[in-house]
């Protein structure tokens, strides 16, 4: 579990915002950020997950952008390489939801999950 937590900060870390696994964001935390579930299906299987962009904000632009980033990026399917095999991330429908609590904006990014393991697994270099 701890490469794919590993994982899943370092890929969400990249949209320019902080990202933090649902459970452990700071008290102290500044929005905006990003934050994803924590999710290791059994080896082959598929999980549910899913990443929401936080803001205080009267506008949507910014969740919205992100959140299109990140699908964008993910595009048909995303392939995160672990030091034993890979994670696979995939949308889900619906894809998107703006949700709203009081004062907080956030892009809801519905998204699965696969975790492939496999022992003597060497990622492919860039370009490959």
């Amino acid at each position: 579990m701890y490469q794919t937590a590993k994982a899943l900060k370092q890929y969400f870390s990249g949209f320019g915002l902080p990202a933090y696994s649902q459970d452990s964001v700071p008290e102290d935390v500044n929005l905006p950020y990003i934050t994803y579930s924590l999710s290791e299906p059994e080896w082959n299987q598929k999980a549910t997950m899913y990443a929401q962009v936080w803001d205080r904000s009267r506008s949507n632009v910014l969740i919205l952008q992100t959140a299109d980033q990140i699908t964008a990026d993910i595009g048909e399917g995303k392939i995160i390489p672990l030091e034993d095999g890979y994670l696979v991330i995939w949308p889900e429908s619906p894809l998107v939801q703006l949700m709203t609590d009081g004062d907080y904006r956030s892009a809801y990014i519905n998204l699965s999950i696969n975790a492939y393991h496999t022992p003597g697994y060497t990622p492919p270099e860039e370009g490959d």
